[in-house]
């Protein structure tokens, strides 16, 4: 029988976060843990990958700053992983310059580093992507 403790940590929403700044993945954590997510970190593509084969994340945040040094492999990366896992870019740039709409592997974008812009959008994504709820593939 497991613990009232365990059984909530199953039920809250798995999201991985994506960055090399360890001060942004700590801010990421201080905003989503409050709101009932349980975070995961990575601080590249490749760790990133590696949690999601080993975990059913129901969401991930990458860093547009991480996605500018490396390319957009990142994203493409992940969903040929987790397919259904929706990904949301988290943009430094208050002003978004790309007019063309998301890259290709990312589901949706936040520009500038507000916490409510981020549990937002993430609760949009989470909410228009049933699959993305359980994990599946």
């Amino acid at each position: 029988m497991l613990s009232r403790r365990k059984r909530q940590e199953m039920e809250r929403p798995k999201v991985l976060c994506v960055a090399q700044l360890p001060s942004l993945l700590n801010s990421l954590q201080a905003v989503l843990q409050p709101a009932g997510y349980e975070v995961l970190q990575a601080y590249t593509a490749d760790q990133a990958v590696a949690i999601c084969v080993g975990q059913q994340v129901q969401a991930v945040i990458l860093d547009a700053e991480l996605m500018r040094v490396k390319g957009y492999s990142g994203a493409e990366a992940l969903k040929l992983v987790r397919p259904a896992v929706p990904i949301m870019l988290l943009d430094h740039r208050t002003d978004p310059a790309r007019k063309d709409g998301p890259p290709k592997g990312v589901d949706s974008s936040v520009f500038g580093m507000s916490a409510a812009a981020i549990l937002a959008g993430l609760a949009d994504l989470l909410g228009n992507n049933t699959a993305a709820k359980t994990g599946s593939k």
